[in-house]
């Protein structure tokens, strides 16, 4: 009989045990499990924004101690982005209710079990301004990109001004305007120059402006030679757009040291 007593004492003990909550980098676990990542929980709020805790009711809070859905990331330093991926399933595999992340169009699909569902929504479309101080140098004759730009607005991140090569960031319209002066110098008789702005698009049905400056007869004066160009492609995603000088003005010639006299704007419709 002693035995049999002894032998319940122990299950009623281990049963106890077996329903303890669970802490790791934590002695006083406030979940079912409860892990505290930097070891630093205070009690106060701010001592849980590394924490993950799973309740009694089988909500995990990632960032909070009290999860009030399923999956909780809401936590008061605002580090609680959801990160969603693409996938190679189809939307029957995946199930109804599931989320993807679209790289090429960079939005996100739902599936309702059938089929993906594009989530609706806009995107910023891209806007360059760009000023031009280099005094970048232009040989007689030769047509040269023109490079070493100075950003003062880039919305998408989608202009390089090193080189000078824009990249659209979506399919769409875009309008592009370029002005451009160079410093004074002289003139050769008959001489002329082309800004010019192009696109690789093979869907563009437009793929290069060019804007002709001339000076006819004889130039015996030293000239200040400014000018500009402006344009409407169809592009793709990826395709890019470029802004270049062909000058034959009779010598080198480089852009003025004001860099408010040579800009570049692209907008995207």
């Amino acid at each position: 009989m002693r035995i049999k007593f002894t032998i319940l004492v122990l299950i009623a003990f281990f049963s106890d045990k077996l329903q303890a909550q669970v802490g790791i980098n934590n002695v006083s676990p406030e979940g079912i499990l409860h892990v505290d990542a930097k070891k630093n929980t205070s009690g106060t709020a701010s001592g849980y924004y590394d924490d993950v805790v799973i309740t009694q009711s089988g909500n995990l809070g990632a960032g909070t101690k009290t999860p009030k859905t399923r999956l909780d990331l809401r936590s008061g330093e605002n580090l609680n982005a959801l990160g969603i991926g693409g996938t190679s399933q189809t939307a029957a595999d995946a199930k109804a209710g599931a989320l993807k992340y679209n790289s090429g169009t960079k939005d996100l699909s739902y599936s309702d079990g059938n089929s993906w569902i594009t989530l609706a929504h806009k995107s910023s479309n891209d806007f360059v301004d760009a000023e031009n101080a280099s005094q970048q140098s232009f040989s007689n004759g030769t047509k040269t990109d023109i490079v070493s730009w100075t950003s003062k607005t880039d919305v998408n991140g989608s202009f390089n001004p090193a080189t000078g090569v824009f990249t659209a960031s979506k399919a769409g319209i875009y309008v592009v305007s370029l002005t451009f002066s160079l410093a004074s110098g002289s003139i050769a008789n008959d001489s002329r120059y082309e800004s010019i702005i192009e696109t690789n698009s093979t869907a563009a049905t437009n793929k290069i402006f060019r804007c002709v400056g001339s000076y006819p007869g004889s130039n015996t004066i030293t000239n200040r030679v400014a000018g500009g160009c402006s344009g409407i492609f169809n592009l793709n995603q990826g395709d890019h757009i470029t802004a270049s000088l062909n000058q034959s003005l009779g010598s080198s010639k480089s852009l003025d040291a004001d860099g408010t006299n040579t800009s570049l704007s692209i907008f995207g419709l």
